[in-house]
């Protein structure tokens, strides 16, 4: 992965390979991050503070010039230079922290997406032998279908061989009508050109193949065991959310289901550059996760510990996820739903103490000279925060915590600063 969300995977991976958790690495990079960026925030406060000074004179500027925009546009800007302000200084920071924000949500979904990939690709690597002796990896990259039994018209074989991407030895075997090695997508595309009765019989035997795929409860136990989750305090995999409506590991798929949406849900897409995210292993992934074996892992995590309920509503119709019982919310959940929570009201309160409300006696002049305390930009932020951090993975989550905590302590001890520099010269001015 190269780019800026390469760089800051690269940063990140760095102090994981000396923290050994990637949760408290999150909080150090966040910490890193925002030293870096502290130049910046002073110098925005200090603007902030300057123009809040002026106010009093920029009002007054407003109501003596107010019907000539030009005229208050001149004087304003001489007020500023009087003043030695420079408005812009104080966006410069919300300009660099917005795309920072829109990397790091980047980076962090490539990443959880690359670990979760590794992790279920190693369930795949940890199954034992199928009863051929073959490996479990080699069945899933390679199903044989006999196509004989098909009654594959010769227009429907030209419509394959053009609308199907195979290999050369693929294409060869297809032309014969023979049983040729696919993958569970290849075998999808194919059943599309087909007639019903025909996909019929061609899903029946990808059924076959991965419904014998199956694990005893005990190894499935043992299995489930060793894996190697990346927790953080309360939440078991930081590469899910931190939501009770989220199980450790996804729920098993349908056998009938297609990859393409298993891998939605999952947030899992190729990714250039990566030697995990390639389309070849998230195709077996997404076999994997229809195959007997690993609904028995998942369940032995409490995957099955969840109510689901469709909820019928105008434009969509998504499923809500609930633990089962109370028990069920500690040992099965894969979080409390602490971070999005957290996120938004933190981000509220920064939000009031970087952009103060306005008054609701001020009048009109006051509420145009400080449009940005309106209550769009009040909620706008702690809303997007809860939305993103409940619906994207824990570590990012943990990112916009850690960033909203620095940043209010960083805003708190800078307005200490500046407030007895005010005394100070105050007290100079007195004497």
């Amino acid at each position: 992965m190269g780019g800026i969300n390469g760089f800051f995977i690269s940063i990140l991976e760095g102090i994981h390979s000396f923290v050994g958790n990637y949760g408290w690495s999150v909080v150090l990079f966040t910490l890193l991050v925002r030293f870096v960026l502290l130049p910046l925030d002073i110098k925005q406060r200090k603007s902030m503070r300057a123009m809040q000074k002026i106010q009093p004179k920029q009002l007054a500027l407003q109501k003596k010039y107010g019907n000539d925009k030009e005229k208050y546009n001149q004087k304003l800007s001489e007020l500023y230079r009087k003043e030695n302000i420079k408005p812009l200084a104080g966006c410069l920071p919300m300009l660099i922290s917005l795309p920072l924000l829109l990397f790091m949500f980047s980076a962090m979904r490539n990443l959880a997406s690359e670990q979760s990939a590794r992790m279920l690709l190693g369930l795949v690597e940890s199954m034992p032998a199928l009863a051929d002796g073959s490996s479990v990896l080699a069945a899933l990259s390679a199903i044989e279908i006999d196509l004989s039994a098909l009654a594959i018209t010769p227009e429907q074989l030209e419509s394959i061989l053009a609308g199907v991407t195979l290999s050369a030895d693929q294409v060869q075997a297809v032309s014969e009508l023979a049983t040729v090695a696919l993958s569970t997508d290849q075998v999808s595309a194919i059943a599309k050109l087909l007639t019903s009765e025909q996909a019929v019989l061609i899903n029946e035997q990808l059924e076959m193949v991965l419904s014998g795929i199956t694990l005893t409860a005990e190894q499935a136990q043992s299995i489930a065991a060793n894996i190697d989750f990346e927790s953080w305090l309360w939440i078991k995999n930081v590469f899910v959310p931190d939501s009770f409506m989220n199980s450790i590991l996804p729920a098993a798929g349908a056998i009938t289901q297609d990859n393409a949406s298993i891998l939605t849900s999952l947030q899992l897409t190729p990714l250039d550059g990566s030697d995990v995210l390639t389309r070849a292993n998230l195709e077996i992934i997404a076999s994997f996760l229809k195959t007997p074996a690993y609904a028995s892992i998942a369940q032995s995590l409490g995957a099955d510990n969840f109510i689901r309920i469709p909820l019928d509503l105008v434009f969509f119709r998504p499923t809500l996820t609930l633990p089962a019982s109370f028990s069920a919310l500690f040992s099965s959940a894969n979080g409390l739903f602490i971070l999005p929570l957290f996120a938004a009201l933190s981000q509220l309160f920064m939000t009031k103490l970087t952009m103060p409300g306005q008054k609701k006696d001020a009048p009109a002049e006051e509420q145009q000279v400080n449009p940005m305390g309106g209550a769009f930009m009040k909620w706008f932020m702690p809303l997007l925060s809860l939305w993103w951090c409940a619906g994207y993975n824990a570590a990012f989550a943990i990112y916009w915590c850690a960033v909203n905590v620095i940043q209010i302590a960083q805003s708190f001890c800078i307005n200490l600063y500046f407030e007895r520099k005010d005394r100070q010269a105050e007290e100079s001015a007195a004497k």
